[in-house]
């Protein structure tokens, strides 16, 4: 995990805009946590910085926060926050000195979370605190080649905030995780773009044709996506009806890139999907940019305001009855709910992707129950299959994973 850790806070520094300023507090709402550092934070050598990666599982729920210490001097990192250019030196001092004071687990279910640690009843790390039927913990990282790297009186620094860190924690704000998706209740949608046809589209003539719109935001790599495109045709008519409809986004799609434009339009020719499909933007970023899966359905009126959390996943059987209570007034509570997408393959199935939405092939997953473990492989779509009895709990591992990835 520390691989994957250093790749991503690397392109979080170097895309960075502002100044590289001391914040006493730091919100981490998605994982239901407010810290409050002491002042003399402002006085470190180094960087504590904790990176959030939000929800890992959906049930039972599992968060995960890195908390970071970034042994690099400060003119450097002022640089980098603001996004100025680095010398090479400058940038590798920036990757090597990153490392990892430890990590935070937030869970709703001991027991689910002992079976992932390895532990036997309840999980064996440092309990914190509890909120809201939460529960978070603290696990310190120390790497010693780290250490060596960064020299003696940053690691001293380093040494001294894995033991002071526990207590920033003790007194944190902790409460419910807040999801990004329900938060986007409110926000509005407004671009312009371009179709599968290159021509341009806005969202104000989009959705002012609909009393109510759903945006289904899809890409062509993801199974569940292509799986549901057909119902969403169907839905799309019904609709109309109705004076509401739905568009698509495109998640891979690129103007520039014509392949997939084709393939897009292939797979909604194919399956009778005759709304409108559009090529993302950045004017989109600020939404679209909280999507947690893939696909997720967003519900819009006439001005692009958001009206309810999104769908996370191929829900069709929450599509129409959503759009139909938006268009009755009714209140919606739908808190970003996964639901599996109906079909005949008559077992589970498991999708792993990587950081660009794409499928990972060769991933080994072990599916488990108290007494029973199952073995599997991802295909070139990224999914594992597995024949196993339906209405039993199983928690997933991944084993193993292709050469280039890290788990």
């Amino acid at each position: 995990m520390k691989k994957l850790i250093c790749i991503l806070l690397a392109a979080l520094l170097l895309a960075s805009t502002g100044t590289a300023a001391f914040a006493e507090t730091e919100v981490l709402d998605e994982v239901g946590m407010t810290l409050h550092y002491p002042a003399e934070y402002d006085e470190l050598l180094g960087t504590v910085y904790p990176y959030s990666f939000g929800k890992l599982m959906d049930n039972p729920e599992l968060y995960l926060v890195a908390v970071l210490y970034l042994a690099v001097p400060g003119d450097i990192m002022e640089k980098a926050m603001n996004d100025e250019a680095l010398t090479e030196s400058e940038l590798a001092a920036l990757e090597s000195g990153q490392g990892q004071l430890g990590y935070v687990l937030v869970t709703n279910d001991l027991r689910a979370l002992a079976a992932l640690t390895g532990a036997a009843g309840e999980p064996d790390l440092a309990a914190f605190g509890e909120a809201d039927g939460y529960s978070f913990f603290f696990e310190p990282v120390t790497d010693e080649a780290f250490l060596e790297r960064i020299g003696p009186d940053f690691a001293e620094e380093f040494l001294s905030l894995q033991e002071s860190f526990p207590e920033v924690l003790k007194s944190a704000e902790l409460y419910a995780p807040v999801s990004p998706m329900a938060a986007l209740v409110g926000d509005v949608f407004r671009f312009e773009t371009t179709d599968l046809d290159g021509n341009r589209v806005t969202s104000g003539e989009l959705f002012a044709q609909n009393e109510i719109t759903m945006i289904n935001y899809w890409g062509t790599w993801c199974p569940p996506c292509r799986g549901e495109l057909a119902a969403l045709g169907e839905i799309h008519r019904r609709l109309r009806e109705r004076g509401c409809g739905i568009i698509g986004i495109v998640q891979d799609a690129d103007a520039d890139d014509q392949a997939v434009l084709d393939r897009a339009k292939g797979l909604l020719a194919e399956n009778g999907a005759d709304y409108p499909n559009l090529v993302p933007c950045d004017e989109m970023a600020d939404i679209l940019d909280a999507v947690e899966g893939y696909p997720t359905s967003f519900f819009v009126d006439k001005s692009g305001k958001i009206l309810c959390a999104p769908i996370r996943g191929a829900a069709v059987g929450e599509y129409e009855s959503t759009v139909l209570s938006l268009l009755e007034g009714q209140e919606v509570s739908l808190v970003n709910r996964p639901e599996a997408q109906e079909n005949d393959l008559n077992c589970y199935r498991v999708l792993v992707y990587d950081l660009e939405g794409k499928p990972v092939k060769g991933a080994v997953i072990r599916l488990c129950t108290d007494e029973l473990c199952h073995m599997g492989k991802t295909d070139a779509e990224g999914v594992a299959r597995f024949d196993v009895e339906e209405g039993t709990a199983y928690t997933v591992h991944v084993l193993k994973v292709p050469e280039g990835y890290a788990n």
